[in-house]
């Protein structure tokens, strides 16, 4: 075997008063008595060598997929949750708008009643200035009762636009007590028993509804004759005595 030229025998020679290298003693951990390395030990409780990495995959892709699914289901019920809970609000607020928009109407057609009913002694006191104008047939009483009665159809005009009517019809007609109210009974013969003669107060409705009845006289009933007393049957004479008859 030729010796490589580089390295002389002095080289390789350990160096005045440095002692020589110790061979390792046979058996060192980490080789072989042959010199060649080998692996530790593993570990106590752990299995020797590597597990597949395919189970290992398998076993992971099945455990994420599961957690997806449960994640996916709790998502699916939170959202219908929140569904049900948005309609039910949505519901909620349809019906307070419309129950609001119905007190408002309501509260609006109260007041206007209360406010029309304050103004009908008004429409009174105009009726009773026409009819008091109306006795004096004079040139010059004409023009007043042509103002009174331009002011009621004004006023009936505009008090018109609210619903606010009166009730007509009820002079000659049977008594209606969901319009009229009879305040005396009278016979004057003008009329049939139980219809009304005349108005002493007008009624009025708003919107279809009383809003204040009418003031009526009502026409009595006649009067039956009484029936004539039974005359009683005339009783027998009295027999006279035997002592006085004529013999």
């Amino acid at each position: 075997m030729n010796e490589d030229p580089a390295t002389s025998p002095e080289d390789t020679a350990p160096a005045a008063g440095v002692p020589p290298p110790e061979p390792a003693p046979a058996g060192t951990a980490g080789e072989t008595p042959s010199g060649s390395l080998r692996s530790p030990a593993p570990p106590e409780g752990e299995p020797e060598g590597d597990p597949e990495p395919g189970a290992e995959s398998a076993e992971n892709g099945a455990a994420e997929a599961e957690a997806a699914k449960a994640e996916a289901d709790k998502a699916k019920a939170e959202a219908a949750a929140l569904k049900d809970r948005l309609l039910r609000l949505q519901a909620d607020f349809d019906n307070f708008r419309k129950r609001q928009a119905r007190e408002r109407a309501e509260w609006i057609q109260q007041s206007n009643a209360d406010l029309l009913e304050e103004l009908l002694p008004v429409l009174d006191q105009t009726d009773a200035a026409i009819a008091s104008v109306s006795k004096d047939s004079s040139e010059a009483a004409k023009p007043f009762r042509e103002g009174f009665e331009l002011v009621r159809r004004s006023f009936l005009n505009a008090v018109a636009k609210f619903g606010l009517k009166p009730v007509e019809g009820v002079v000659g007609k049977p008594l209606d007590t969901a319009t009229s109210e009879a305040i005396t009974i009278m016979r004057t013969g003008q009329t049939a028993p139980g219809c009304v003669v005349y108005e002493t107060r007008k009624g009025y409705s708003l919107n279809g509804k009383v809003l204040r009845a009418a003031q009526v006289v009502v026409e009595d009933e006649a009067e039956e004759p009484a029936p004539e007393a039974e005359k009683p049957a005339e009783e027998p004479a009295p027999a006279e005595p035997a002592g006085n008859q004529e013999a």
